[in-house]
């Protein structure tokens, strides 16, 4: 996907869902690995989501700002089924987004949906 002007902002938030989602262990290699298509992995996450009730702040942050993260990086074409077919780490979940704009370390994370 080209990044543009337009485009460049969902490519941070999505980018920025998924590292978020890994430091908070919604978003695991194994919760990547054999989700080929996007519907999948989305219940993955909120399957880990959800499991994480106990720590309610950490609930909130996964609906509001990773799902929706996650959410804008498939309508910007980037987590799509064929793009996550295959694909088995978190790291090459990162580099889909690096993918289309290099300029983004794998680590940012200064971007989540409000």
């Amino acid at each position: 996907m080209a990044v543009n002007a337009d485009t460049r902002q969902g490519v941070k938030m999505g980018l920025s869902s998924i590292n978020v989602g890994n430091r908070l262990s919604f978003i695991l290699d194994a919760t990547v690995s054999g989700a080929n298509t996007y519907a999948v992995f989305r219940a993955r996450v909120a399957g880990n989501i959800a499991a994480a009730g106990v720590y309610e702040d950490n609930q909130q942050a996964g609906n509001v700002a990773i799902l929706r993260g996650l959410d804008q990086a498939n309508k910007y074409g980037i987590l799509t089924d064929a793009n996550l077919n295959g694909k088995t780490t978190v790291a090459q979940v990162q580099a889909l987004f690096t993918a289309g704009d290099p300029s983004l370390p794998l680590t940012y994370a200064l971007s989540l949906p409000q």
